[in-house]
């Protein structure tokens, strides 16, 4: 979870939640193998945990990808008239 963690950091949402989804892939396997109660209880609330914090990095990446759509959108928006501006003069161009 420390590595899904420090990827959502560096919003690359998709990845963290594929390391949270390895995470509970293997907490299911180890609540199938453990036989204690206490530890079955133990790991069903860690599951609980990497299931909320999944939820969060998807939270955060429809956010993230919502901030996205409306810069391209905004910017597909203004395109004509950005294209309709002349290109400046760069310093080594004649005039």
């Amino acid at each position: 979870m420390v590595q899904a963690q420090k990827f959502a950091e560096r919003e690359v949402y998709m990845e963290a939640m594929a390391r949270a989804d390895l995470v509970l892939r293997e907490v299911d396997l180890a609540i199938a193998a453990a036989e204690e109660p206490a530890t079955r209880t133990r790991l069903e609330r860690y599951r609980h945990r990497a299931e909320r914090r999944k939820a969060k990095f998807r939270e955060q990446f429809e956010i993230w990808n919502a901030r996205i759509a409306a810069r391209r959108s905004a910017a597909t928006l203004h395109a004509a008239d950005e294209m309709a501006r002349p290109l400046p003069l760069g310093p080594s161009e004649p005039i």
